[in-house]
């Protein structure tokens, strides 16, 4: 009997060992697959280096195993001989059970094994991602372009042409959150950050047609056509603040901004954009707030390119119709807080929703050359385009006025053609406009004729807008249908010359034979390596007038009017020579029957032309540490109550650059001066949405200046900002607009930090 006993014993002890051996020998062998695997795969340096040490890893794994099996046989022996001794005085039911408990930890051990062997495999997989440069193949965007770690562009809905961007993450690029001041001398606002603005600049101003209340806002936001669209080998993010983050918070003011980008293939991208402008003012009932949430797609193939997106923009803002008593203002003893003003309870709502796509297909027609297929974009092309958009405006305004109050009734008039103490008005239109294009690339990209486009749009126009007919009939829905034809064409030789034109021609509906003409021209010299560049343009138009210059009622204004159209020619140039940051402008315009809003917010139009002569020089000085940027704008109207403009605007930034800690820090330290000439700066009606001609008192002359420090620390700039120092010393009168205030002394505070991996 003994003897049986120490048989099964030795024999439950083989087995053991067998069952130890094997899995062993599958640890190795999956640890062989692996490093053959590895070897077998050439995918450069760091994949190789990954490979090894996933098979280091093996080999270790697999040698410890066979040292703890070498090391436990004697205690194998022993266990295995008290496992059989310990089952033999189990019953029938706990044997069972034993059973059950030891396929569990087999099955445990199994899977413990297989998910050993997959995250090894994932980590080498990882590794391979990680050192593998994400290539785009595309031959749409140029070599030097392509090949960057992140790159950035706009397109031109016209016929889908892109525009390179550069990306500037220094503090150079963000150290204003002011638009009206990051892209010129300045201009008009409502003195709160996000609220309607207009450039000093006439040729810097932008038009909306299909809703004026909103060109005031462009600044602020995008469109398809400003909106950037980026192609990264590695996720790219940006956070951005500026605010009065320790001032009193009834003041206060935060702006913020977040933009997000990233590839999900070389040529697949995602982008998700949202920034916020406002603050509470320096008035009573002036609260803004501007929001843009954008969302944005691109696809870059060898033949094909899409671009595409959501962009929503929401402007609330409390209305205060300006200050009432100016001789309160001009006191500098008063607290601006409790300056009357004109409106306690109105506000305004507005809203924009745009959806939009943009796509092209090249097709080479080998047929008429031949060529290699590497060579794409060179030969006889055939582009077929299409570009949809559909987009939703609407403004809703409200007020309140008690009929003893005579101030407030007197800003409006008192014009009260609906309800003597209420107005709750709203304007919405609905635009969809679609339009194809073929486009011909007869011999290369590079020829003096490259492209040839031609196309046809059609968009229809929905408007709804209150009037006195409604009470019977019902509101409804104006419709428009306006068909129109485009055409382009382009060229350049090598890097000296570059030409394009584009023209479009409405052939019916309410726009019907309206057209523009944009021609630009460019010469390049390259007496130095960056080149001196000469730029012209040529723009040639006659619109007919937006349907709310037509006709409008509202409670507190109503017309109907009979407007020609208006007609504009532009000339432009334009000098840059990089090297020397030397810039130079100069523009001419005559318009004439231009429509413009006259003292009394009515829409006009003026039947003589207007005359509009514009210069602009920007230039930067260094000496040692010390920069000068000087932006300088000199600028005439012929009729100033038609288009009234400052003759004179300038702009100047000057400041010590300095290593803080060297390769680490680095600072500007400086002061930044804005002035401009008097003149008879536009008011702004709550009412309407909108800015109109005054006539009552000049703003302007008075300096305003702020004094900065920017911090760039690595990648995170820091900027902090004391504004309008000077108000104290000098006078009170910082108009931003007519009866409206351009913020007091302040202290800014503001962070811009790029999260990239180089």
């Amino acid at each position: 009997m003994q003897r049986g006993k120490h048989y099964r014993s030795y024999s439950i002890l083989l087995i053991s060992l067998l069952l130890l051996i094997s899995s062993a020998g599958g640890r190795l062998c999956a640890a062989e697959r692996l490093l053959g695997k590895a070897d077998t795969t050439q995918l450069g340096t760091a994949q190789a280096d990954s490979t090894a040490q996933a098979g280091a890893s093996a080999l270790a794994d697999s040698a410890a195993l066979a040292d703890s099996t070498a090391v436990a046989d004697s205690a194998a022996v022993a266990d295995s001989a008290a496992v059989a001794d310990s089952t033999a005085l189990l019953t029938g039911r706990e044997l069972k059970r034993y059973e059950r408990e030891k396929r569990a930890a087999a099955r445990m051990a199994e899977k413990s094994r297989k998910l050993a062997i997959k995250d090894s495999i994932f980590n080498y997989r990882d590794s391979v991602i990680r050192h593998t440069p994400r290539v785009l193949t595309s031959n749409i965007f140029p070599k030097e372009v392509k090949y960057q770690r992140i790159f950035s562009w706009q397109t031109d809905t016209r016929f889908n042409n892109y525009k390179v961007v550069p990306i500037d993450s220094s503090f150079n690029q963000y150290y204003t959150e002011n638009p009206l001041y990051k892209n010129d001398v300045g201009g008009v606002s409502l003195g709160v950050e996000g609220t309607a603005s207009e450039y000093f600049n006439f040729f810097k101003r932008e038009e909306l047609p299909l809703f004026p209340f909103m060109k005031w806002n462009l600044p602020y936001t995008y469109t398809p056509s400003t909106m950037p669209f980026y192609n990264t080998k590695t996720p790219y993010t940006e956070l951005a603040y500026w605010g009065t983050l320790f001032a009193d918070r009834q003041k206060e003011e935060t702006n913020i901004k977040f933009l997000h980008t990233q590839n999900l293939s070389p040529s697949l991208n995602i982008s998700i954009l949202y920034q916020r402008f406002g603050g509470a003012g320096m008035l009573q009932n002036e609260k803004s707030d501007d929001r843009t949430l954008a969302l944005t797609f691109n696809y870059i193939g060898d033949r094909y390119l899409a671009q595409g997106g959501y962009i929503y923009n929401k402007v609330e803002r409390k209305e205060n119709g300006g200050i009432s008593d100016l001789f309160m203002y001009k006191d500098t003893i008063v607290d601006v807080r409790t300056i009357p003003v004109y409106l306690s309870d109105a506000s305004s709502i507005m809203k924009r929703s745009t959806f939009f796509l943009s796509h092209s297909l090249g097709v080479p027609l080998n047929f008429l050359r031949k060529r290699d297929s590497l060579d794409f974009g060179e030969g006889t092309m055939v582009w077929f385009g299409h570009y949809g958009e559909y987009t939703t405006y609407s403004r809703h305004y409200y007020d309140a006025i008690s009929l003893s109050d005579t101030q407030a009734r007197e800003l409006y008039h008192n014009n009260f053609f609906i309800n003597p103490t209420q107005s709750n008005e709203t304007y919405k239109v609905e635009s969809f406009d679609n339009r194809l294009f073929v486009r011909l690339q007869p011999w290369a990209p590079d020829a003096i004729v490259s492209q040839i486009n031609a196309g046809i749009g059609y968009q229809m126009v929905g408007y709804l807008t209150f009037r006195p007919e409604f009470y019977i009939s019902g509101n409804k829905y104006r419709h428009q249908n306006n068909p129109y034809l485009h055409f382009g064409a382009s060229g350049l030789f090598r890097k000296y010359f570059k030409w394009d034109a584009i023209a479009k021609y409405n052939i019916g509906g309410y726009y019907s034979n309206d057209f523009e003409l944009d021609a630009n021209i460019r010469f390049s010299l390259y007496p130095i390596e960056e080149g001196v560049h000469l730029a012209g343009r040529l723009f040639v138009s006659s619109i007919t007038s937006n349907p709310f210059f037509y006709s409008y009622f509202s409670n507190h204004y109503k017309w109907e009017n009979d407007f020609a159209k208006e007609t504009q020619t532009r000339v432009e140039a334009k000098l840059s020579i990089p090297r020397w940051k030397l810039e130079g402008f100069f523009g001419y315009a005559m318009l004439k029957d231009r429509v413009y809003m006259d003292q009394s917010a009515q829409p006009q139009q003026n039947g003589d032309a207007v005359n509009v002569v514009t210069a602009y020089v920007q230039k930067d000085f260094r000496l040692w540490r010390l920069h000068f940027n000087n932006r300088i704008l000199f600028q005439n109207s012929s009729n100033q109550e038609i288009l009234p403009l400052p003759k004179f605007a300038v702009n100047l930034r000057y400041f010590l650059e300095f290593d803080v800690v060297k390769n680490v820090m680095k600072a500007q330290l400086g002061a930044d001066l804005t002035l401009h000439s008097k003149y008879y700066m536009p008011g702004y009606d709550p009412a309407l949405g909108m800015f109109y001609n005054q006539r009552e008192m000049e703003v302007g002359g008075r300096p305003y200046l702020d004094l900065f420090l920017n911090l760039q620390w690595k990648r995170a700039c820091i900027f902090v900002k004391g504004g309008n120092i000077g108000q104290n010393s000098l006078s009170k009168e910082y108009f931003s607009a007519y009866r409206y205030t351009r913020p007091q002394t302040h202290l800014k505070f503001g962070l811009f930090w790029p999260f990239y991996i180089k």
